[in-house]
Formats: structure tokens, sequence, C-alpha cells
């Protein structure tokens, strides 16, 4: 029979720490992260400001068109004539001579087409609703730097219609 040596492996230990695990991060990792945060944040304003300048242009185009619905729903509920009352030039409406002014942003641009008999001045004109809620029909052009809608009122029906227009007037 034969004899087979036998190996023997011998492990040393050392007294030192474990090595740090390789799923940590550097501080140069982190401040090249910190560094991309803060230039995201840098543009991310002028991004939204935009958003919401195009949200304020069409809250304003719905405030126009919810004014000329309440002018017609009053007329049709008291029974009597309303007037819808728009000033281009101070950019501001009113329903009738009671109820004080809406204000409109100076950066709006409106136009106004309305009857004859209903124009006041230059700048000053309206839109009337009667009780059966037809009316004397017009439109209203609600126009930015980058787009335009136009509000037009049936005169039959009282309707109010809003399409947006290709360019600005």
């Amino acid at each position: 029979m034969r004899k087979v040596a036998k190996e023997t492996t011998q492990i040393y230990r050392c007294n030192t720490a474990p090595t740090a695990s390789p799923g940590g991060f550097s501080l140069i990792e982190l401040l090249i992260a910190l560094v991309l945060l803060v230039a995201v944040l840098a543009l991310a304003p002028p991004i939204f400001n935009k958003g919401l300048s195009s949200a304020k242009f069409k809250s304003s185009v719905r405030l126009v068109a919810a004014g000329l619905r309440s002018a017609q729903a009053q007329a049709i509920s008291r029974n009597q004539e309303k007037l819808f009352l728009l000033d281009v030039e101070k950019r501001q409406f009113s329903i009738g001579a009671e109820t004080p002014p809406t204000k409109l942003p100076p950066s709006l641009k409106l136009k106004l087409k309305t009857a004859e008999s209903e124009q006041i001045s230059e700048s000053e004109g309206g839109i009337r609703f009667f009780p059966d809620g037809s009316s004397t029909g017009g439109a209203i052009t609600v126009s930015s730097d980058k787009s335009a809608f136009n509000l037009s009122v049936d005169w039959i029906t009282g309707k109010v219609n809003i399409h947006e227009t290709e360019q600005p007037d």
C-alpha cells in the first residue's frame, strides 16, 4: 500500500480591520451629484414660469367666457336684460352697472366686435343678453404674444363658444 502525504494549509490571521465594502459612495461622487442637482434646480424655474404664464393666459380666457355666461344666466333668471361690458383699454369687464369690474392681466390684448348700438366708445362696448337667452351677439379676441382665443356669442341662442385662433391679432 502506498502512503499518501497529507497536505495541510495554514491560515494566517492579521489583526487589521476589514476593508470597506464596495457599495459606499466616495466624497467625489457625492460632490458631483450635488453639483448636478444644483444645476438642475437652477434651470427648472424658467421652464415652470413659461407653463404658468400659459396657464394664466388660458385662465383669463375662461374668466371672460364665464363672465359672458354669467350675464346670460342672470338675464334669464331675473327676467331682465343684462349687459356684459368690456373695456379693452383698461382690460376689465363687468356685468351690468351694479357689479365691480373684473380686471384682467395687463399682458393681454383684447379686441371686441359687437353691435353698433352696444359700442359705447372706442375702447368700451358690450354684449347685451335678453331674458329669453338670446343676445346682440359679438366676438371677443383675447391674445398674448404666443396664442389667441376667439370667444364668439351667438345672437340667436346666446351660446358662448371658445376657439383657438392660428395667429394672434
